[in-house]
């Protein structure tokens, strides 16, 4: 299974892209399945994961959440401001 996955923010500088494809093993996924691959990619993102929002198409989903082939995911980090 492949999943489009966009990294935002402080993310994409860690992970050296915007954008990359993930292959995930398995005929079904979830958001923290792929979450552990991550992991196992870049485990310099270990302390970012734990407070990234993940969209799964335009909306925030949780980390139980089925994933298809070809879905595309996003990683926000949270937003701060003054």
């Amino acid at each position: 299974m492949k999943i489009q996955v966009t990294f935002y923010g402080g993310l994409k500088q860690e992970v050296g892209t915007k954008q990359q494809i993930i292959e995930l093993p398995g005929e079904s996924a979830t958001v923290a399945t792929l979450a552990e691959a991550l992991l196992a990619r870049y485990p310099t993102l270990a302390p970012r994961l734990a407070t990234v929002a993940y969209a799964v198409g335009d909306t925030l989903v949780g980390p139980e959440h089925p994933l298809r082939d070809g879905d595309e995911a996003a990683l926000l980090p949270p937003v701060s401001g003054g």
